[in-house]
């Protein structure tokens, strides 16, 4: 993901409310301050990707990605806060409580399956929710 610059001041950018917005579930709110952001088009696929991470003074972390492509559209928000040994990652529908450790490896391998699914030029991977039908 690209870095955000800092603002001009060369401070980090202020807290401010944010909403971040779901299909799949309810939006992510918080107020935090925007630490990085990124936006990548397929010239291949035409796929427009717009990712936000955003973090709150108490160090929770919010997610945002939005997809669009011609007419369509997807808005994914995920917020993880971390809870000493745990960590309580949210999508908007469900939240799941995991071990930190457990959440590196989660996150390695995703980050493995991403890699190897992928094709030359594409960002993101589309696949119908469970719940979708």
């Amino acid at each position: 993901m690209n870095s955000t610059p800092d603002g001009i001041s060369g401070q980090l950018h202020p807290a401010r409310p944010v909403s971040l917005p779901n299909d799949f579930g309810t939006a992510i709110s918080m107020t935090a301050s925007l630490v990085a952001e990124d936006i990548h088009f397929s010239t291949a696929t035409g796929l427009l990707t717009v990712e936000k991470l955003y973090r709150t003074a108490l160090g929770r972390v919010g997610y945002g990605i939005i997809a669009a492509s011609g007419e369509s559209r997807e808005r994914r928000a995920y917020s993880l806060d971390e809870q000493g040994e745990t960590v309580i990652c949210d999508n908007g529908a469900f939240a799941l409580e995991l071990p930190v450790n457990d959440l590196h490896e989660l996150l390695c391998m995703a980050l493995q399956a991403e890699d190897a699914l992928k094709t030359v030029g594409e960002h993101a991977q589309f696949a119908q929710a469970v719940n979708d039908k």
